[in-house]
């Protein structure tokens, strides 16, 4: 049984468990960083666990408190104090035999956890050793640092293949020692019309069909490369075949001008930052997503537009052939031409359309949370055999 209301239940129920299991203890990232997925995935795996009876395995977690539902970020000294000051402490009075941290960011309280204590840490992904972006030098060499400390970790479960194989040649960690579990997704969310009265639905409404992308201007996002696949679309665009629409971080100027040179000022509307049923307004309302990123540990973005019923177009660069599958329309990066194209025919032929949407949707539906913890689960019960043997 999982509770959730303070430590001296907690106590009482981990003493009432078969004196076999094995006791993991949970270390999520701080709530106090204000970064919503990673609350979200405390929070997927606590519904799992709470939902669930586990003979063999017994569960506690090092924050006082459920996952919280609202994100919210606290200042900058009160994050620097929870991250380095107070959770460090927490750390150091954990008892359970494996303690797991959810987020890579925290494989610095691999030092404050008990010595015998087996430690588990899920990677999402390294990008900032390879694409610093908008980060100071500072920030890059403490992320450094702090992954460095994976090294010293019993197991590490990594979202993808990708950031598997990045493991191994940035951090020259085993692979034996990782297991790959992808990540699950809120098919049903995504799937759920969104209403007319929507402000995003009624303003996407009227447009020609709609190409769509959504996500920040990092340099790995390879939106660069954008106005070159447009260029050879550009009488598709003038004959309001299509147009552009942009979600999520604003262009930067330059960017944006030479879009609209080829789509023209009518067909290329953006929207900036989308939540919940504005997001998926965008993506229902789109014809296909258009990904061009080079640089990715495992996107939502892929799965999410296809949950929605929106085709993708992307290239085989990094993890997108492992977001999007055999139901994703593929160009080779580089080849605008062929992006073009892959892009043209999603738009103008019907039954590519459909097939590639309903493969798109059985891709998504198969990315559920129940299948990221079954592998996770699974690394438990290694490690919990091998504590046995000891």
């Amino acid at each position: 049984m999982w509770l959730k209301f303070g430590k001296k239940l907690l106590v009482m129920d981990m003493n009432n468990q078969a004196p076999q299991s094995t006791s993991v203890v949970w270390l999520p990232a701080s709530p106090s960083e204000g970064w919503a997925s990673m609350d979200r995935y405390w929070r997927e795996l606590d519904a799992i666990v709470y939902s669930s009876h586990f003979d063999d395995l017994r569960f506690s977690c090092a924050l006082p408190n459920s996952p919280p539902l609202k994100t919210i970020k606290a200042s900058r000294v009160s994050r620097f104090f929870e991250k380095y000051v107070a959770y460090p402490a927490r750390a150091r009075v954990q008892n359970a035999q494996i303690a797991h941290i959810l987020d890579h960011s925290y494989s610095h309280l691999i030092d404050s956890l008990p010595q015998k204590t087996r430690k588990v840490v899920t990677v999402f992904d390294l990008v900032p050793l390879e694409d610093s972006g908008s980060l100071t030098k500072s920030q890059i060499e403490r992320f450094r640092s702090t992954v460095t400390h994976l090294q010293k970790a019993d197991h590490l479960i990594s979202i993808s293949e990708e950031t598997k194989r990045k493991l191994q040649i940035l951090l020259d960690i085993s692979a034996d020692k990782i297991s790959v579990a992808v990540p699950g997704m809120d098919f049903c969310l995504f799937q759920k019309p969104v209403k007319k009265t929507n402000a995003v639905y009624s303003r996407l409404s009227n447009l020609p069909p709609i190409i769509f992308s959504i996500g920040s201007t990092a340099s790995r996002k390879n939106l660069s490369s954008l106005p070159k696949i447009f260029c050879q679309m550009q009488p598709t665009f003038r004959n309001n075949g299509c147009c552009f629409v942009r979600a999520g971080e604003y262009l930067p100027e330059s960017l944006k001008n030479e879009i609209i040179s080829t789509t023209g000022e009518t067909r290329f509307l953006e929207l900036g930052p989308l939540f919940g049923d504005d997001l998926i307004a965008a993506y229902q309302s789109a014809k296909v997503l258009i990904f061009p990123s080079t640089l990715e540990g495992l996107t939502f973005v892929i799965p999410e537009a296809m949950a929605s019923g929106c085709p993708v177009v992307t290239n085989t660069l990094t993890a997108n052939p492992e977001a999007g599958g055999s139901a994703a329309v593929y160009y080779t990066e580089g080849d605008h031409a062929m992006a073009a194209l892959q892009l043209t025919n999603i738009l103008t032929q019907p039954e590519l359309h459909s097939k590639a949407k309903a493969e798109g949707i059985e891709r998504a539906r198969a990315m559920t949370w129940s299948h990221h913890f079954e592998t996770v689960l699974g690394v438990y019960r290694k490690l919990g055999l091998q504590l046995k043997n000891c």
